[in-house]
């Protein structure tokens, strides 16, 4: 029933929403006006960058400068795009911030347009001569940039080549694009009645809180509700996803790369073979997954079958706490105190009312979600939709951790070093999940709450490790069928993830009963559309167990060694030598073995509470 005042319970308007809780992308322009100036700037400098065509061989001066005005101006677009796109993002319905994302867009374009003269010329220049310019101290800053250069030579292709690319990148990200505007502001979704009688009006921020609920009639209707909406649009989905793909392989085929994940994985040194073997590791232990799967039912009271409607609220649901945004700060403060004095500070300062650092709470409009995104010389901006559950207490955790993670390396790096690499950027944040955790599960000791915040780990274990390692795996499957020029329509994307959900959920073993519906559930995931970026999760989670072990076990060397070698780091060196350094191979099955071991041994005391 709909209560008596007839109100529709939605998301409000962001006006709605305190000042000092919203971010202020004001960092990085004053104002609308001093952006559109600098735009008008930008785009009147941006073909002068032609004046080093023909000169980058003359001497290590000449390329110093060429390259430092080159760089320059990239930083200059980057403070365009971003500040676009961070007011975009709270209210995405708004046509004048989406006009200006695409103004930075058509600057972009312009820029690589002007400068794609740059990587062929040098590369046509003798190797012994690129490699005097790696060993000058002039070039100490560009250094990294020269060495990638010789590492993917083969790659580069002509001067002409290179020109038609640049002008067909803003082209890239059509697919997305419409992708994100379309299931974020502009797809209808029907109203469902809550437990306490009131009408709901369903949206991403809405799916998210109430998949959770503890009445599973609850979650089942909001599950079907939802998901039959993506499977009305579902071939619009599926021209948007192939789309995107098809741009990657097109690139990868372009450029002479093997395929589309070597591609993705050569230019930051990791080995193609290293995405398969994740998947076959974390195959090995679906067994555990499936042991935990059944202890869940035991846990929620389920007679009867367990449904993948069942696999997002927490096993211990009763005792779940609400945690207002001012518990959850502190909370993370003192989680990440391992880290040191320094770190915490740095925190503290960001999480401050009216830092300006974050955007918190859901609005109408506002993309749904969570990151962190950073441009060198300004402070990040962190996007949160803050729901007082435990998961939004972690993925303040997490965003923090990738924040601090460029605020470090922006001040350790000069600007052409200070980008890691995404094979490192989920490290920060996944750690700073860890460390809170740990805090929580050593501090408590009523079993009541320790089995609820065993359960939150393992759900994290199983949301990060297991389900984004399924996302490899169809994500990998997609690109293997368009290379064998099968079909990739919806209904067989549907086929295909319903196949992969029902592997990893144990179906077939009756483990939990995943219905043909939530075949379509890959439409709403993202981060499909980024180019194998999800497989990413899971080694950034495996690593991040291992140091924050080492950090947790060994104290204050390890804390320094993490901030010193990963942190400031930046893309000073290559992203798994960075790890390495920092204390963990991800080339051995040590942290594998580790991460396994701890969530068997988790399952383990859940099992022995749920008994006592």
């Amino acid at each position: 029933m709909v209560k008596p005042n007839g109100k529709v319970v939605e998301l409000p308007d962001r006006s709605k929403i305190s000042n000092m809780y919203k971010w202020k992308p004001s960092v990085i322009f004053a104002t609308p006006k001093a952006w559109e100036r600098e735009k008008k700037a930008v785009t009147a400098q941006v073909g002068s960058l032609k004046d080093c065509q023909g000169k980058l061989g003359d001497s290590a001066g000449r390329l110093a400068d060429c390259l430092e005005r080159m760089f320059r101006m990239e930083l200059r677009i980057e403070y365009l795009n971003a500040y676009a796109s961070r007011v975009y993002d709270t209210d995405i319905r708004q046509g004048g911030p989406q006009a200006m994302v695409a103004a930075a867009e058509k600057v972009y374009t312009d820029f690589l347009a002007a400068t794609s003269y740059v990587e062929p010329e040098l590369l046509a220049l003798p190797e012994k001569q690129l490699r005097r310019f790696v060993a000058d101290p002039k070039l100490v800053d560009y250094d990294r940039y020269l060495l990638k250069l010789i590492r993917l030579k083969k790659h580069v292709l002509s001067r002409s080549e290179e020109g038609i690319l640049a002008q067909a990148s803003s082209l890239a990200f059509s697919s997305y694009d419409i992708y994100k505007t379309f299931s974020n502001a502009e797809m209808e979704f029907p109203t469902f009645v809550d437990h306490d009688g009131r009408e709901v009006r369903l949206s991403q921020a809405m799916y998210a809180k109430y998949r959770k609920s503890s009445v599973r009639s609850e979650r089942k209707q909001v599950f079907e509700k939802f998901w039959t909406s993506f499977k009305m649009y579902r071939n619009s989905f599926a021209r948007m996803l192939t789309g995107q793909i098809k741009y990657y392989d097109f690139i990868a085929k372009v450029r002479h790369y093997r395929d589309a994940l070597s591609a993705s994985l050569v230019p930051n040194a990791i080995p193609p073979s290293f995405y398969p073997t994740l998947i076959q590791r974390v195959n090995a232990h679906l067994d555990s997954f499936h042991r935990y799967l059944r202890l869940r039912k035991k846990l929620l009271g389920i007679e009867g079958d367990q449904y993948y409607y069942d696999v997002y609220p927490l096993a211990v649901g009763k005792t779940q706490k609400k945690y207002s945004y001012e518990q959850a700060k502190k909370t993370v403060l003192s989680a990440l105190r391992p880290l040191g004095t320094g770190y915490v500070r740095r925190l503290k300062a960001a999480l401050s009312d009216g830092s300006g650092w974050v955007d918190v709470f859901p609005n109408k409009g506002k993309r749904s979600g969570a990151y962190s995104s950073s441009v060198y010389g300004k402070h990040p901006l962190v996007l949160l939709n803050y729901n007082e559950d435990y998961n939004s207490v972690s993925t303040l955790a997490h965003e923090f951790g990738h924040a601090l993670h460029s605020s470090y390396s922006n001040e350790a790096q000069s600007y052409p070093k200070a980008d890691y690499a995404l094979f490192n950027a989920e490290v920060a944040s996944i750690f700073n999940e860890t460390l809170l955790i740990e805090y929580l599960l050593h501090k408590e000791k009523n079993p009541a709450q320790r089995k609820y915040l065993l359960s939150a780990y393992l759900d994290s274990f199983r949301g990060t490790v297991f389900r984004q390692t399924m996302f490899a795996e169809f994500e990998w499957n997609v690109y293997k069928r368009l290379a064998g020029r099968q079909p990739v329509t919806a209904d067989a994307l549907s086929r295909l993830y319903l196949k992969l959900l029902r592997k990893y959920h144990g179906h077939s073993k009756g483990v939990m009963k995943i219905e043909p519906l939530y075949g379509i559930e890959w439409a709403y995931i993202p981060h499909f559309y980024y180019n194998f970026y999800v497989y990413q999760y899971v080694s950034g989670f495996i690593a991040a167990t291992a140091l924050a072990h080492r950090v947790l076990t060994e104290g204050r060397p390890a804390a320094q060694r993490y901030i010193e070698k990963m942190l400031k780091a930046g893309n000073s060196e290559d992203p798994l030598d960075i790890l390495k350094n920092a204390g963990v191979d991800m080339l051995s099955s040590e942290p594998y073995d580790l991460a396994a071991k701890i969530f068997d041994e988790r399952v383990a005391e859940l099992e022995k509470l749920a008994d006592e």
